[in-house]
């Protein structure tokens, strides 16, 4: 079975590496870029089944990446909000702009693991796999 793709927002590279290993070693592959411009075309190139995105990257933004991608016909995947702008208003805002979920930093392994969990649930056996 192919792993799920997950595509990782975050302009702070320590961090990425962090998630990025975490999601690895869950089984997950990831796709990291460092702004908003790249997580656009990042996302149309190589559709992801799942976006974690930062609020605060560079050039457009999460909630405009968030907006932008949710407004793509061809996009499908959840987008998981990951920020240390947890406010009321900024997460009003980013599920205004569709996001899915929203996490607060510093980030949680297990609510994070649960809740990428949650919104890619299991896939049905493949056509050549035999049903249990």
């Amino acid at each position: 079975m192919e792993r799920r793709h997950i595509l990782v927002v975050e302009d702070e590279r320590p961090t990425l590496t962090l998630i990025e290993k975490l999601l690895g070693g869950a089984g997950y592959r990831t796709t990291g870029v460092l702004d908003g411009m790249a997580a656009i075309r990042t996302a149309q190139a190589d559709p992801p089944d799942l976006v974690l995105l930062d609020l605060i990257i560079p050039g457009v933004d999460g909630y405009g990446v968030c907006t932008l991608l949710k407004q793509d016909r061809n996009f499908r995947a959840p987008i998981v909000v990951l920020s240390g702008r947890a406010g009321e208003k900024d997460v009003k805002t980013a599920f205004g702009a569709g996001a899915d979920a929203f996490l607060a930093k510093p980030i949680d392994r297990n609510a994070l693991l649960a809740q990428i969990a949650a919104l890619l649930p299991a896939r049905p056996p493949s056509k050549t796999e035999p049903a249990p």
